[in-house]
């Protein structure tokens, strides 16, 4: 009887051994964290308080949020957070209906108080410039009539402000204008959440543009007819830095404006550069091309065919093969009759 009872405690004391274990591996598989911050008014440089604060926190592709408010002082906590020590959090809060936010890294690496900066927003885009402005001519598509462009752009908000483009007023937004018969358009940027809208003879930034500078790039073609052709862009604003690069098989001139052309090197290949400091807000840019590549004879049948479509073509082959086949059984048959 002794021994059964024995095993029974034995049995007992492994149960719970086990049951701590599994506990303890939870515990350090989700550890508790807090976290502290301080919300700031950026424009008015002033602490925000009362205002809703958002923590996300991503474990293995999924999205865990809190909230919390700042306190009078703009402090705010977010107190026994258990998640891994390799959960990637960010942090985010609306002011004046525009959002901002803070990529944060790993939970584990929070050290020292959180700062979120938020600003006033506004519709008026006085304080928006461009600090510099590349336009880098790659290439030219002989066979294609095609010139390949590639921008870089520098968009600057001297303010502390948020600009933050009237919805009523689609003309609001900032705007790039292109060429007309320009093709495959592709955008990239490190400004967060615009998008990019086709408008008329361009494309246009649905977005707000934050204090600070930010980048865009685009890169298209132009397609040209002739041999000579010009390039047209007017400023929507106050243009700092102005730079042209180009092929130096280009024959290339800027209108209206006075430059000496210097040569630069771009992965070890050398370009014509031209530079231009301070243009005024509206000033039209003018860039006049001169003896571009004009296609073979071959290049336009090649096109000619390659604008074909393949459809219509299997079809218009397929409706002669068969007439043929009948008129050659038509002939046979007669023939047949007659002998």
């Amino acid at each position: 009887m002794l021994k059964i009872n024995q095993f029974k405690i034995l049995y007992l004391i492994l149960s719970i051994s086990f049951l701590l274990l599994l506990n303890i591996t939870d515990i350090s598989a989700n550890e508790s964290w807090s976290l502290k911050g301080t919300l700031i008014n950026g424009s008015d440089n002033i602490n925000l308080s009362n205002h809703i604060v958002i923590l996300h926190v991503s474990i293995n592709e999924q999205i865990v949020e809190y909230s919390t408010e700042s306190n009078k002082d703009g402090i705010f906590y977010f107190n026994d957070i258990n998640h891994p020590s390799d959960s990637m959090i960010g942090i985010s809060s609306i002011f004046q209906g525009v959002l901002y936010g803070k990529d944060l890294g790993l939970i584990s690496n929070q050290t020292d108080d959180i700062l979120l900066t938020v600003y006033k927003s506004s519709d008026n885009s006085d304080n928006i410039s461009i600090s510099s402005s590349t336009i880098m001519f790659t290439s030219v598509n002989r066979s294609q009539n095609t010139i390949w462009v590639l921008e870089l752009s520098k968009i600057n908000n001297n303010s502390n402000v948020t600009f933050k483009p009237n919805p009523d007023k689609p003309m609001s937004i900032m705007r790039y204008g292109l060429p007309q018969n320009y093709i495959d358009l592709m955008i990239d940027s490190d400004m967060i959440g615009v998008e990019f809208v086709a408008i008329d003879k361009g494309f246009g930034i649905l977005g707000n543009i934050y204090p600070g500078e930010h980048q865009l790039l685009f890169t298209y073609g132009i397609k040209y007819e002739n041999s000579d052709y010009t390039f047209k862009r007017n400023n929507q604003f106050e243009l700092e830095n102005f730079r042209i690069i180009s092929e130096n098989t280009l024959d290339l001139y800027l209108n209206e404006f006075d430059y000496q052309s210097t040569t630069t090197e771009v992965n070890d290949k050398s370009y014509d550069l031209i530079e231009i400091n301070n243009i005024s807000k509206g000033k039209l840019i003018e860039i006049d091309f001169k003896n571009l590549p004009k296609p073979s004879l071959f290049d336009q049948l090649s096109n000619y065919l390659k604008s074909l479509d393949i459809g219509w073509i299997l079809s218009i082959v397929f409706l002669v093969f068969s007439t043929l086949i009948i008129s050659k059984i038509l002939i046979t048959k007669r023939n047949t009759n007659y002998l």
